[in-house]
């Protein structure tokens, strides 16, 4: 097993003690004493998931990347293993013990199938971050969230924010999301404001969105996991009259919806909830969000800032209500389907 602080490999029998017989550097993990990666495996995690921490994260977005790490399963080997039953079951007809070796291969095939949920439990990830972090200490990438009394301290508007002019604003979901967009200098690489929908930062909440109510041509981003909260964003946002109804704002839809779940199957997250009819949720996504939902930290963060700088730059043409005028919901189901290259945000689209 490799120590990460001398790169040394270290044998078995010369790590008994939990360190490196070279350097003296404890190891975090051992697979030969039941932990699921080595700390080589946890750290290119961690690179991964900071684009090799130049891009701030979220302990979520590591859950989601051990997640991919750790799955069990394999579609190839069971579509190998579907295809080889599939040819032997048309040799039935010259030797009946075809059809119990189908069988046996279609059973394994099935059983090796990785599965829709995600198979690490946050208690189970819980346990490895505490101890990579007893032993390595927190990433520099990592994203703190401030104290409230810190935030309202230190979040304080200038006076004269009155004479400020923001004609784009993103609403999130949840602090998280909120957090990653604003360590990350999205708001001020793209001159955007960035909100949580339930308050979030509290100390310029307020006035940021009095701000934003009064500019007619400000176009809304929402953003947001697919969840049925999430996917209902859009429209509390252009109904609600503490936010934009009637303001004049245009409201576009880029969060995650189940129509962009398949890239990530394996981190689905279950849930068990029958979902009455929906203006927000048409009938396969109330199908699919009635067993699972999927959070937006399973992408890693700098694609999710360029996936939006590509929806903020882009053209909004999908109508869900509303004539475009204000009062109506655009959903951009485009920006958030695949991968964004570098042309689509660019080097210093984040911090």
């Amino acid at each position: 097993m490799k120590c990460i602080a001398c790169n040394a490999d270290v044998l078995y029998p010369d790590r008994q003690d939990g360190k490196c017989n070279k350097c003296g550097h404890a190891f975090a993990f051992d697979p030969r004493k039941g932990d699921k990666l080595t700390d080589a495996a946890f750290k290119a995690a961690i690179e991964r998931v900071s684009s090799l921490h130049s891009v701030k994260w979220t302990e979520q977005h590591l859950y989601y990347e051990i997640a991919r790490r750790t799955r069990s399963g394999s579609k190839s080997g069971a579509l190998v293993l579907g295809l080889l039953g599939m040819i032997v079951a048309a040799a039935a007809v010259f030797w009946l013990g075809a059809l119990l070796l189908t069988a046996l291969f279609w059973t394994i095939a099935v059983f090796i199938w990785p599965r829709a949920r995600i198979g690490l439990a946050r208690s189970d990830f819980g346990r490895m971050w505490d101890r990579w972090v007893a032993v390595h200490g927190a990433p520099t990438s990592l994203i703190v969230r401030r104290t409230q009394a810190v935030s309202r301290r230190k979040g304080k508007l200038p006076s004269d924010i009155a004479g400020y002019s923001f004609d784009r604003a993103v609403i999130t979901d949840r602090p998280e999301t909120a957090d990653v967009l604003l360590a990350n200098n999205f708001h001020f690489e793209n001159n955007c404001a960035v909100l949580c929908v339930d308050g979030y930062p509290e100390g310029v909440f307020e006035t940021v969105r009095a701000m934003l109510r009064n500019n007619p041509k400000l176009t809304v981003y929402a953003l947001h996991d697919a969840t049925v909260k999430g996917c209902g964003l859009g429209r509390r946002l252009s109904e609600s009259r503490e936010w934009f109804k009637g303001s004049g704002a245009q409201v576009v839809d880029v969060g995650l919806r189940p129509a962009h779940a398949a890239p990530f199957h394996g981190c689905w997250l279950p849930e068990s909830v029958p979902l009455a009819d929906n203006d927000a949720l048409n009938a396969a996504e109330r199908r699919f969000l009635s067993r699972y939902s999927v959070e937006l930290a399973v992408i890693r963060p700098e694609q999710t800032i360029k996936r939006l700088f590509r929806a903020i730059s882009g053209k909004q043409e999908a109508l869900v209500g509303g004539d475009g005028g204000g009062d109506g919901v655009y959903v951009d189901l485009d920006s958030f389907s695949d991968d964004a290259s570098a042309s689509d945000g660019g080097g210093d689209s984040f911090g």
